[in-house]
């Protein structure tokens, strides 16, 4: 991302002066009182946030439901290539003597 120039520093800075660019506010979280039984204290503790599961489908997935062909075909070629890269080297380490 490239720096802002001078003037655009200078222009930003005069806007905020200005009061035409407010930051925005974060709203207050929702709070809900909980009692404590060990202390006797109420204390103010956020909800815990609640997970849609309208829409989950619970299937059971076995081993035969996934294709791994091209995972397959990334390893042997990744074997090849290190076979190959191996072979150059040994044939190098007699060549260079």
């Amino acid at each position: 991302m490239p720096q802002k120039t001078r003037s655009q520093k200078e222009r930003a800075a005069a806007r905020r002066e200005a009061g035409q660019f407010k930051r925005p506010i974060a709203p207050a979280p929702i709070e809900t009182e909980t009692d404590v039984a060990d202390s006797g204290l109420a204390l103010k503790v956020p909800p815990a946030p609640k997970r849609r599961v309208a829409n989950a489908v619970v299937m059971p997935l076995t081993e035969a439901d996934f294709d791994y062909s091209y995972v397959y075909a990334d390893l042997r070629r990744i074997g090849l290539l290190a076979l190959l890269c191996f072979g150059v080297m040994i044939a190098l380490a007699f060549v260079v003597r």
